[in-house]
């Protein structure tokens, strides 16, 4: 680890690691450095469980989509025995970018020199290479990374190390359970192109300490900042509470499922299943951010809105679709501009890490995480 590096990672573990009322946030250097970000890739986004998609968008066989991962790129693929599979996404001949602008189809095929993959990745044909000598056709197979489904979310480990992403998730796959989230579909999709570290987005969605002063309208009448609170986990993953005001039943636009715990009728939850995967639950539905990390300062952000398919059997469920899909949108938009001006702050030459509030503990925990996976050998 370089000198530079080192003096960075030690300044954040000064400000980072002490008990929440006495703790600071990373340091700037965290969010700007292209040090930093390299080591995040290699260190967090490589070696860590990471959150691609929903199995639903991908139900047949020959179904696939593309993604990027720490800078790999992915195809994520259903075989035609039913299993998901995420190959690389890389030509094995010269190295052309498969599966761009294909949804669906029996083989993988290079649109430079037609090389084709059957679904699991091995090579089925190579044209015009019998000249070449000793060319073995089943050493040519798109390479492949540890893949699993939880919850109905794919999630890939390309270090191929890192133990059962479930038994890291043990209590929050019961905390879960009530919603049947792998029952769910998707009801509305926004995506972004967002330029601020990845990093400002987690932290603002897991404070509500900015709902006052941000959300005035939107969140702050309903879900007062001052009644949030979060929880230690003991797991991979952090939670923040959003009460509603007065303990009274929230408002849902569609039918909760039996079983939704009444605290959960009573307020909403998010959560950061580390590194970044960012999940608001709700009553009715559930709100996932997907973040494409593809640089120090640019990601592709894609919010899924899912539902069950027994909280849909509402009059007008398409009118309440939209609606949800409208009001997403709006609270994003609000959020923007806090997070592309904490982008610019973080640049000056006078920012140094802040205390954080007890409302931050969520960011706390997060951050801790991160320290630990940079010194995790």
């Amino acid at each position: 680890m370089p000198a530079s590096l080192e003096g960075l990672v030690e300044e954040a573990r000064g400000a980072v690691l002490r008990p929440l009322a006495e703790a600071s946030t990373l340091p700037p250097g965290f969010y700007t450095s292209p040090d930093i970000f390299e080591a995040e890739c290699e260190l967090v986004f490589r070696r860590n469980w990471v959150s691609v998609g929903r199995a639903s968008e991908i139900p047949d066989a020959g179904d696939r989509f593309r993604i990027d991962v720490a800078g790999e790129p992915l195809l994520i693929v259903r075989g035609k025995d039913g299993e998901v599979r995420a190959l690389s996404a890389v030509c094995r001949h010269r190295w052309m970018l498969l599966g761009e602008g294909a949804e669906s189809a029996g083989t993988i095929s290079c649109p430079y020199h037609k090389w084709t993959y059957a679904l699991d990745g091995s090579l089925m044909a190579a044209p015009l290479m019998e000249k070449a000598e000793d060319f073995k056709r089943e050493a040519c197979a798109l390479p492949s990374f540890a893949c699993e489904i939880w919850n109905g979310f794919i999630f890939v480990n390309l270090g191929g190390d890192a133990a059962p992403l479930a038994q890291s998730l043990v209590s929050l796959a019961t905390e879960f359970a009530p919603w049947k989230m792998d029952e769910m579909e998707i009801v509305g999709r926004i995506e972004f192109d967002q330029s601020y570290n990845w990093k400002v987005l987690v932290d603002n969605f897991m404070e509500s300490y900015h709902h006052f002063a941000v959300h005035p309208e939107t969140f702050e009448p309903n879900y007062p900042a001052a009644l949030s609170y979060t929880e230690e986990t003991g797991a991979p993953y952090a939670v923040a509470r959003m009460p509603h005001k007065d303990d009274v039943l929230a408002e849902t636009l569609f039918k909760p499922l039996d079983g939704i715990p009444d605290r959960a009728r009573r307020s909403f939850s998010v959560f950061n299943v580390y590194p970044s995967m960012l999940l608001a639950v709700l009553a009715d539905s559930v709100i996932w951010y997907r973040l494409e990390v593809e640089s120090l300062d640019r990601f592709k952000l894609t919010i899924y809105l899912l539902a069950h398919p027994a909280s849909l059997d509402v009059p007008d469920a398409d009118a309440l679709k939209a609606f949800l899909r409208e009001a997403t949108w709006h609270v994003h938009m609000e959020d923007l501009p806090a997070c592309e001006g904490v982008q610019r702050g973080l640049m000056s030459g006078a920012a140094q890490a802040g205390r954080l509030s007890h409302l931050e503990g969520a960011i706390h925990a997060h951050q801790k995480w991160l320290l630990g996976e940079f010194g995790r050998a």
